[in-house]
């Protein structure tokens, strides 16, 4: 099921997105800026083999993240 969340418990909310996915997450945001805490869920996630796609606009990572992020996602 689809949510929108504004500013309020954002960060709570997606955490708890992240864990609660069991087959498929998808994450949809004009901006990307991941977090230790986020970084760690989703490298759990992906461990578990689950389906992790992100769509962003705009990141706002450092290049250390980035290619985190791209050998995670491209991995099988």
């Amino acid at each position: 099921m689809a949510k929108f969340l504004d500013t309020a418990g954002l960060g709570h909310y997606l955490q708890q997105l992240i864990n609660d996915a069991n087959e498929k997450l998808i994450l949809i945001s004009p901006y990307l800026k991941i977090s230790d805490r986020l970084k760690q869920s989703l490298t759990d996630k992906d461990r578990m083999k689950i389906d992790i796609r992100i769509i962003y606009g705009k990141d706002e990572l450092q290049p250390a993240e980035h290619n985190w992020l791209k050998s995670m996602l491209v991995s099988e």
